[in-house]
């Protein structure tokens, strides 16, 4: 019994993480900026400046994709953790077109967010909903893709700012 909780336990840790740190080559980027906007001021950022904070992948499917693809960019709580938002209650997120979502704390504190810059070893472009996109792991997070979810899904995602 004992051991069927240890093994338990072990398999909830790993599979909480599901985002493992890549190095990646030098690739050139659409033209595309994420601005992260605080109190202090507003902070923009290339894709190649975001990956700056450190790499890691996911493969998963999405709510749009049947067949998984390898997803490359940095953890959502890397780039608030620098501005001083992690703490923040909810955070707006807009994208190129306008679209803009509230993500309260308990998404990417709850689930695995990753600011994704590349796919399948490629810079990420707006065809396939980039150039810098929102992308859960599916694979390991299955919740991330109901219908209900996805509006956390942002792509072409261009600023970022804390709600109070």
């Amino acid at each position: 019994m004992v051991r069927k909780l240890l093994l338990g336990l072990a398999f909830l840790s790993a599979s909480a993480h599901a985002m493992e740190p890549v190095s990646v080559d030098e690739v050139r980027f659409a033209n595309a900026s994420l601005t992260v906007a605080t109190d202090e001021g507003e902070t923009g950022y290339t894709p190649a400046e975001l990956e700056s904070f450190g790499t890691y992948a996911i493969r998963t499917v999405t709510p749009w994709r049947e067949t998984a693809a390898e997803f490359v960019g940095v953890p959502l709580t890397e780039v608030l953790d620098a501005h001083g938002l992690a703490e923040a209650p909810a955070i707006r997120v807009v994208a190129e077109n306008d679209y803009a979502v509230t993500i309260p704390s308990t998404v990417w504190t709850e689930h695995d967010l990753l600011i994704a810059t590349r796919v399948d070893g490629k810079a990420h472009n707006r065809r396939a909903r980039g150039p810098i996109q929102f992308v859960f792991d599916m694979s390991q997070d299955p919740g991330t893709g109901d219908e209900e979810f996805q509006s956390n899904w942002v792509w072409m995602a261009a600023r970022i700012e804390p709600v109070e």
